[in-house]
């Protein structure tokens, strides 16, 4: 019962904070219409950006024209003129983790309400980042994610992979090394108990475990297939899960029409994964370059992230410091060979331990640059992505097109000052970068600021 109790006790604390955000967020963008003239667009695919204009009616994008728009009749659109500007969809973050919002032990020692209402600050920090989607893989969001769709509170898309699944001794099993297994007299982990992770052994439980998070409001399955950096107990080289147990969480995902992506590192584990029918790949810095030409022949998304292993998180132990370095000297060598064999690459941060970890996010485009030209980091974080999310098939709870401007797509825009194709950088700063931020057809932050 107490997965049930606490999982409750959060949605009844999480309401009182989202009651006093409603009044906050913006109208129905339903009549809503904008025609943004004077901008240079970056529609999210093409090599070259071209001067022109955008309508928008409701929360989709109506019309993109290097000419004058002429509204239709009926439509009166309110005019904002961009400068100049570029003109580029709404970032999308594909691997955020939403309610790690403290590091691990002040979350055990706050009170749920506190912590949800850190939920709700880091959720709109992220928008006004530019991030209008995050795909977030791990952790018990659904409820946050329905509050923002409904407006009651401000936020990106989400979509949701609810809790972990991992093996005992896995990454995802967070239990203090003198806890006992609920198997064995203990009880559930803290994570566990708050619907962030759930561990699962043998093809039963992994199927019970896949069927609750979709039952949940998972978007995807999330699976961990190797051992850890930030974790105590599973050495990078670990090769988690059996290959019966990984297809036993994939025939879950198909069945429910999705797919199941892994938390892998290492080569082993990695083609484990891809044979037993994962379609995305999570990290996968220390994997060698067979496994490299395999992910680009069976066409299998490389989730992979850069600004998490900048630094070292303070009161990690030697060996997790170690297992961080290790990571993190091993990127350069995953990124070529990822770029040499055409390998599709999400954009992704997994920042985690607090808000002021997360502010980091936008440091990712800077740190790509390493290996990617500005066009190829704005491609991964906007129509890449877009196509990784869309794998949620029937399940995608935002089936329109996302990551492009071109006519139907949604209304996720934003108004750059200055130019990335020139200087990736400057989104770093999103305070100075962004001039306009719109998710949905509704604008969080205008020309005036």
């Amino acid at each position: 019962m107490g997965i049930f109790l606490d999982r409750r006790l959060i949605r009844v604390m999480l309401a009182i904070f989202l009651a006093a955000a409603a009044a906050r967020a913006p109208a129905s963008p339903a009549e809503n219409a904008y025609l943004i003239r004077h901008v240079r667009i970056f529609d999210g695919r093409s090599e070259s950006v071209q001067s022109g204009e955008v309508l928008i009616v409701g929360n989709r994008i109506a019309a993109v024209s290097h000419l004058e728009i002429t509204p239709p009749e009926g439509v009166k659109p309110t005019v904002i003129d961009g400068g100049g500007r570029l003109l580029m969809p709404g970032f999308i973050d594909a691997h955020v983790h939403m309610t790690a919002v403290m590091i691990p032990a002040d979350m055990q020692d706050n009170d749920p309400a506190y912590v949800a209402a850190l939920e709700i600050k880091g959720a709109r920090a992220a928008l006004m980042r530019g991030f209008t989607t995050q795909r977030d893989t791990g952790g018990a969001v659904a409820g946050l994610k329905k509050a923002i769709d409904e407006g009651v509170m401000v936020g990106p898309r989400v979509y949701p992979s609810e809790a972990v699944i991992s093996q005992t001794s896995g990454h995802g099993d967070d239990r203090h090394y003198r806890d006992l297994h609920p198997r064995w007299g203990g009880t559930l982990s803290f994570d566990e108990r708050r619907g962030d992770a759930i561990i699962a052994d043998g093809v039963p439980e992994v199927l019970a475990a896949a069927r609750e998070q979709l039952r949940h409001g998972a978007v995807q399955i999330k699976v961990m297939a190797s051992g850890g950096a930030s974790s105590e107990f599973d050495p990078l080289y670990v090769t988690e899960y059996t290959p019966e147990e990984l297809r036993a969480a994939v025939d879950v995902a198909s069945s429910f029409g999705t797919y199941v992506t892994v938390h892998s590192y290492n080569s082993a584990s990695t083609r484990r994964a891809i044979e037993a029918g994962v379609r995305c790949i999570e990290h996968g810095h220390l994997i060698d370059e067979p496994t490299m030409k395999l992910i680009a022949d069976r066409g299998i998304w490389l989730s992979t992230n850069v600004v998490v292993y900048e630094d070292v998180p303070p009161g990690f132990n030697e060996e997790q410091r170690a297992k961080f370095v290790q990571v993190r000297e091993a990127t350069d060598t995953m990124m070529k060979l990822a770029k040499k064999y055409h390998v599709k690459i999400g954009f992704g941060t997994d920042l985690v331990n607090g808000l002021e970890v997360q502010a980091r996010q936008n440091r990712e485009f800077t740190l790509r640059a390493r290996w990617f030209t500005p066009l190829e980091i704005l491609r991964q974080v906007t129509s890449g992505n877009a196509e990784l999310l869309a794998m949620s098939g029937i399940r995608n709870p935002y089936p329109g097109k996302l990551g492009v401007i071109e006519p139907g797509a949604y209304a996720d825009l934003l108004l750059v000052n200055g130019d990335p194709f020139a200087d990736i950088s400057i989104l770093e700063h999103p305070d100075t970068a962004l001039a306009l931020i719109m998710k949905d057809g509704r604008i969080y932050k205008d020309l005036g600021g």
